[in-house]
């Protein structure tokens, strides 16, 4: 592990605030770590759309975040649940999937990369729950 990155993850477990984006409507999707121990690869970052959310564990929260940065899209649902992101010129719509019911939030292209970063945190957040066993 290199200094930044043990650094990110230092800062991070000092004060793992939630990063939150509300619409104009009142729509909030928050993005927390898990914040339980975990094996490694398995500790989790929620992303919660109003009151429906998913866990995701970490190698899938680095794709996404990966996914992103470069501006592309990333789903991951099984089923009818999970989680899909959609990256378009109008900007970013997360979609929460449970099953018969959804929640999404549609966040604008300039706060694309601030959810990449906020993504960013919380998988330093999570990865310094994981056992590096």
């Amino acid at each position: 592990m290199d200094f930044t990155t043990a650094l990110g993850i230092v800062l991070a477990e000092l004060d793992p605030k939630p990063w939150t984006y509300t619409t104009t409507d009142g729509t909030t999707l928050t993005i927390i770590p898990a914040g339980f121990r975990a094996d490694h690869d398995a500790a989790e970052v929620i992303f919660r759309v109003g009151d429906i959310e998913e866990w995701v564990r970490t190698p899938d929260v680095q794709r996404l975040a990966d996914a992103l940065t470069a501006g592309e899209s990333w789903t991951d649902v099984s089923y009818g649940w999970g989680l899909d992101v959609v990256t378009a010129d109008a900007g970013v719509i997360v979609a929460v999937h449970q099953g018969d019911v959804t929640a999404s939030v549609s966040l604008p292209p300039e706060q694309r990369l601030p959810l990449a970063s906020a993504l960013g945190r919380a998988l330093d957040v999570a990865r310094g729950w994981e056992d590096d066993a």
